[in-house]
């Protein structure tokens, strides 16, 4: 049972109105984080532009950031994330024997640049931010400074959505 009681749906105030009909729009539903942070707006109305920037938005194809998004959830434990980042892999095309195969570190199917992110997101994770300069060097043969930055920021996004998913103990939802 989560820890702070989530904002049920027959509540929500005005002002978050516009936070939760994008998020309705691009997921489809109010996820319990969200809910869970509606408890103090201006905090969620960043955290949620934050992760559409990371996500929703940007230059690289989504399916490739749920990639990433499983992995990290994956590496820290997250059985929030990783549920909810299942589905979404899975409805942006995903398959199940990737998903598998990503979740045991195996990435020999995947195409080079997605190796490469991987293994820098892996990086991050287990360095807690610190990147081995090898590991580093390889991104810019695969990637722009732009593209960067969005894996980067990505990774960043899904660790503290892990930890907050923790902290709150959050259900699968």
């Amino acid at each position: 049972m989560a820890r702070i009681p989530p904002l049920e749906p027959d509540n929500e105030p005005a002002e978050l109105k516009p936070v939760f009909d994008q998020l309705r729009a691009t997921r489809g539903r109010v996820p319990g984080m969200y809910r869970t942070l509606a408890h103090q707006p201006a905090i969620l109305a960043a955290h949620r532009a934050y992760f559409h920037a990371a996500l929703d938005a940007g230059v690289l194809p989504r399916p490739f950031k749920e990639k990433i998004a499983w992995r990290v959830a994956r590496l820290r434990g997250s059985e929030y994330s990783s549920a909810s980042h299942r589905r979404y892999a899975l409805k942006h095309g995903v398959a199940e024997s990737e998903l598998a195969a990503i979740d045991r570190g195996d990435y020999l199917a995947l195409p080079p640049r997605e190796v490469v992110a991987l293994r820098f997101a892996e990086a991050m994770v287990r360095g807690q931010g610190h990147v081995d300069t090898a590991i580093y060097a390889a991104l810019p043969a695969h990637f722009n400074p732009a593209e960067i930055v969005e894996i980067a920021v990505l990774v960043g996004i899904m660790e503290l959505a892990s930890t907050l998913g923790a902290v709150f103990e959050l259900a699968p939802d």
